[in-house]
């Protein structure tokens, strides 16, 4: 599965748990913002947390309209030991998505 998330979100919620502003300037700046932030979730502190093997970061460009203006996502998809992982990545990723909302 993956989630996508605007660039923002991730720099907001950074600024939100660790107190600090970042830039995210490509894929390895975000892969890093968004260990930060997992770590930080309540997930990261169950057993099953260890089944999370890594995680894959895609930058997506998409225009709003025919002018300039680029929006920039992040696909974020988790990378599992194996399928009996899949309810902590559920949990995971709604306890994510509920962090980007209030960001």
């Amino acid at each position: 599965m993956r989630i996508k998330v605007r660039d923002e979100k991730i720099a907001k919620a950074i600024k939100k748990l660790e107190g600090i502003d970042i830039v995210l300037r490509g894929v390895e700046d975000a892969k890093k913002a968004l260990r930060l932030i997992l770590r930080r979730t309540e997930i990261s502190k169950t057993p099953d947390y260890a089944g999370l093997k890594d995680i894959s970061v895609t930058q997506v460009l998409e225009s709003r309209t025919s002018a300039v203006e680029n929006l920039i996502f992040y696909e974020i998809e988790f990378v599992l030991a194996d399928d009996r992982y899949t309810d902590m990545e559920i949990g995971l990723i709604k306890e994510l998505q509920s962090l980007f909302e209030k960001s």
